[in-house]
């Protein structure tokens, strides 16, 4: 029994011996061991953050939603034509753009509002963007 009171004991400082060279003996970090990277700045405002389009000129061209299968294009004279789903001319009627807000009034007498977000217009139907 004398010798395994020994063999714990010297078992236990031999731990104690080990874990004491493990820390530096100051709670201090050392300095070459750490790094900080220096605070950035949030980014500067880009061509692509502000909306592209501003006015009816800015959506003179073809628009279209592969997924949704639906392509609109825009005249020069406010008008426009859609094709869904394989269907060309599905619908055709006025446009207009106000206030961020995208306005086909279709000949069957339905208008679609869609919003302008960035270089797409969201509709319920699906995000046109410009083919």
């Amino acid at each position: 029994m004398k010798a395994r009171m020994t063999i714990a004991t010297g078992l236990l400082a031999a731990s104690g011996l080990l874990l004491s060279a493990c820390g530096t003996g100051d709670d201090q970090p050392d300095p070459s061991a750490t790094t900080t990277a220096p605070p950035t700045a949030a980014p500067a405002p880009t061509a692509s953050d502000e909306p592209a389009i501003e006015s009816a000129e800015d959506l003179v061209g073809e628009w279209s939603d592969p997924a949704a299968e639906w392509t609109v294009t825009f005249s020069a004279d406010g008008t426009f034509s859609e094709d869904f789903q394989g269907n060309e001319g599905f619908r055709t009627g006025t446009y207009e753009v106000e206030d961020g807000i995208v306005s086909l009034v279709g000949g069957d007498g339905n208008t679609d509002n869609g919003e302008i977000e960035g270089e797409g217009i969201v509709f319920r139907l699906g995000t046109l963007t410009r083919s």
